[in-house]
């Protein structure tokens, strides 16, 4: 518990840092991604205690706010580094499919044991299509919000498809880990 407190210091610290050199160096983000990149912090605690995540889990969507909110919208990497969205849809979709074979197991009440070995291919799957599916949601997010508050994040179809597109490897790049994985391990049960 020490350690995510150290965390969420730390993370609130990079925030107000980013937040001051931006204003230092005339990039004057909007008072939304500053207030954002703050939410972001809060969201992530509360959904931690409700879901009880891992301390690994924690962690990684720690350093992906750091990524997305902080660097990306405070300091404008999203707009002057072109392939950085990219690189942070790619980190999500493998972030939410990590969060999803979180969410199966738990509907499934099991631990990956070898009773469990059978039904791995198909919580791979769901571990996938879950994080596919959140990056739809998080596109339809960012559409409305732009329509509503009158702000960029999307930059017209081609960026949308390619964020989901990054999303989407992200998460096909953590079933053919979590695949292989499963493969080893079940030839040591064996």
């Amino acid at each position: 518990m020490k350690k995510r407190v150290t965390g969420i210091i730390l993370l609130i610290a990079a925030i107000a840092a980013a937040s001051i050199i931006a204003f230092a160096l005339g990039i004057d983000p909007p008072a939304s991604n500053i207030m954002g990149a703050f939410a972001a912090v809060v969201f992530l605690v509360i959904a931690a205690r409700i879901i009880k995540v891992s301390d690994g889990i924690f962690f990684s969507a720690l350093v992906f706010i750091f990524l997305a909110s902080p660097m990306g919208s405070i300091l404008n990497l999203y707009r002057s580094f072109g392939p950085y969205d990219k690189f942070v849809h790619f980190i999500s979709g493998i972030l939410l499919a990590v969060f999803g074979m979180t969410v199966i197991q738990r509907l499934m009440k099991k631990c990956i044991t070898a009773e469990l070995y059978p039904f791995m291919v198909p919580m791979i799957f769901f571990a996938c299509m879950f994080s596919s599916g959140a990056a739809g949601i998080w596109e339809i997010f960012e559409f409305v919000t732009d329509r509503l508050a009158g702000g960029g994040m999307q930059r017209g179809m081609v960026d949308t498809v390619t964020d989901m597109i990054a999303g989407n490897t992200g998460a096909l790049v953590y079933g053919i880990w979590a695949y292989f994985h499963y493969i080893k391990a079940k030839k040591k049960l064996h």
